[in-house]
C-alpha cells in the first residue's frame, strides 16, 4: 500500500509543474496551402541527373575504343612522371647534404676549454664590499710602481716651485 501512495505523490507532483492545456487554440484552423518541392530538392535531383548522364558518355566513348574528354582533362593537368621523379631527386640530394651535415656536427666531442663569457663572475664569486686591495694577489710590485710615480711627479713640483715659475701641479 506504501509503493502506491508514494507513486501517486511522485506523480502528483510532476502534474503540479506540467503546462496547463489550452483548448482555445484548436478553434479556428488555417486555409490549406499549396506547398512546393523546394529548391533543394530540384539541386540533389538535377546533380544525379547530370552525374548519371556524364557517366554515359564517358562510358561510351570508351567503348568506342577513345579516351573520355574527362580522362583527357585529368591527364592535361596532372604533371608528368619526368617532373616527380626531379623532385624526389632534388629532395633525396638535399636531404643526403643535411643528413652529412647532422653527422659531422653529432661526431665532433665536445670543447676541452669553457668560453667564459664574464670570468669575472667566475673568479670573484665574493661580493666586492670590504676587500682591501692586494688581499688576493701579491700586488708589491704595482705600489712600488706608483711610489716611484708619484716620487717623480712630487720632484718636478718642487723644482717648479723653486724656478717661480708654476704654482700648480697640472699647469
Amino acid at each position: 500500500m506504501s509503493f502506491a501512495r508514494q507513486s501517486f505523490a511522485s506523480a502528483r507532483q510532476a502534474l503540479r509543474y506540467q503546462q496547463p492545456r489550452r483548448f482555445a487554440s484548436h478553434a479556428a484552423h488555417a486555409e490549406p496551402v499549396n506547398e512546393s518541392f523546394g529548391r533543394s530538392f530540384y539541386v540533389t535531383f538535377g546533380t544525379f541527373a547530370a552525374a548519371y548522364a556524364l557517366y554515359r558518355v564517358s562510358q561510351s566513348t570508351e567503348q568506342s575504343g577513345s579516351q573520355s574528354w574527362i580522362s583527357s582533362l585529368i591527364e592535361k593537368w596532372t604533371p608528368s612522371e619526368r617532373v616527380f621523379e626531379e623532385r624526389n631527386a632534388v629532395h633525396t640530394v638535399l636531404m643526403e647534404k643535411a643528413a652529412h651535415d647532422r653527422h659531422l656536427f653529432l661526431s665532433q666531442g665536445p670543447r676541452a676549454t669553457f668560453e667564459l663569457k664574464q670570468p669575472e663572475v667566475s673568479f670573484n664569486t665574493s661580493p666586492p664590499y670590504n676587500v682591501p686591495a692586494g688581499s688576493s694577489v701579491d700586488m708589491s710590485a704595482v705600489v712600488a710602481h706608483y711610489e716611484r710615480e708619484h716620487q717623480q711627479m712630487e720632484e718636478a713640483r718642487v723644482a717648479r716651485m723653486k724656478d717661480g715659475k708654476v704654482v700648480s701641479l697640472y699647469d
